[in-house]
């Protein structure tokens, strides 16, 4: 934040170094130019007598909805969920079903592994390999699902990512080598 004396010393400033100063702040401080930008426009009075001031803001209005404007709203009235997000919720459900299904199965496996000897611990390595490789083929299917729906997607913030064993493995606290996490 700026001391008064800096205050001062930017007032003092001409148009011109005031836009260089914010330039070079755009490379490097971003948070300070915001701050600075703000201050200004509160010195200025850019914030005063504002159209809607003092009054709630509507945001059911959504001004990046353009031509599907009406249709949302018809859609909201009637209780509508528009397919993309249909889609959407249920590749999150089926990703969250996963999660739950691969903790299970690493619980299980890490357990029974803890408590056997010789070769049933060999086994149970083994066999959770096997378990990883289904794991990622189930990946793979739901991976397919995210790429359909990122392509199909009407706006960017919904987009999904892929996922990757790897870490679902670590969100699940579990790993590839069951003698590494058992």
């Amino acid at each position: 934040m700026n001391t008064r004396n800096e205050a001062d010393q930017d007032s003092a400033l001409s148009n011109e170094e005031k836009q260089a100063k914010h330039r070079l702040q755009m490379r490097f401080g971003w948070d300070d130019l915001i701050e600075e930008l703000i201050q200004e426009g509160q010195e200025r009075g850019a914030f005063e007598n504002l159209e809607g001031q003092g009054r709630p803001l509507d945001l059911d209005r959504n001004s990046y909805a353009a031509d599907w404007a009406l249709a949302h709203s018809i859609m909201k009235e009637h209780g509508i969920v528009p397919p993309w997000i249909e889609k959407r919720n249920r590749i999150v459900a089926e990703t969250e079903l996963m999660r739950r299904e691969l903790t299970r199965q690493w619980t299980r496996y890490a357990q029974a592994y803890a408590v056997a000897q010789g070769s049933n611990r060999t086994a149970l390595a083994l066999q959770w390999v096997e378990v990883c490789q289904e794991w990622e083929v189930k990946l793979a299917g739901i991976n397919k699902k995210i790429d359909d729906f990122n392509l199909g997607c009407p706006s960017d913030n919904l987009e999904l990512f892929r996922l990757r064993l790897d870490q679902e493995l670590r969100r699940s606290g579990a790993n590839r080598d069951l003698a590494v996490g058992g």
